[in-house]
């Protein structure tokens, strides 16, 4: 019923996890070997930065480029959960076993904070999502540098 016609830039897959959240950006897989997918954690209250808001903020965000078109698939590998970004008026459920769609069109560039809607659990308030609309000259170098391994300090 909510099919848009429209042929999105890109599709993005949500997989909900307890507590963490788990990003493929379909578009980009070439292989097994090289796929642009990575998790999302809450980080920790302790390990804020002047100016983070406390159960909002992630260590990976979800980027998109700003004036287009997004198709999110959304599900769920563990027990129910939502994805749910009320600033750009999306919430979708997130089921194990089922792919649901939804789709956006963030037409202003700027940082969009949500969380999980569905009591999944115990923790289910700490699982933040963040989305960064950035201009699209900008988009390709940030998704680049999201498969370039981070490498910790020694």
């Amino acid at each position: 019923m909510d099919e848009v016609v429209v042929d999105p830039a890109i599709t993005i897959k949500a997989i909900g996890h307890q507590w963490y959240r788990t990003y493929e950006y379909s578009d980009y897989n070439s292989s097994d070997e090289q796929s642009l997918t990575f998790d999302s954690y809450t980080i920790p209250e302790d390990d804020l930065e002047l100016g983070q808001s406390r159960l909002l903020e992630v260590d990976n965000r979800v980027v998109l480029p700003a004036k287009s078109h997004i198709r999110f698939i959304v599900t769920s590998a563990d027990v129910p959960h939502s994805w749910a970004v009320p600033s750009l008026g999306v919430k979708c459920d997130a089921v194990p076993g089922r792919l649901n769609q939804t789709s956006i069109s963030v037409q202003r560039e700027g940082v969009y904070y949500g969380q999980c809607s569905e009591i999944c659990g115990t923790n289910h308030a700490f699982m933040p999502i963040v989305v960064e609309a950035v201009p699209r000259k900008d988009y390709g170098s940030r998704v680049s540098n999201q498969l370039i391994p981070q490498t910790g300090e020694a």
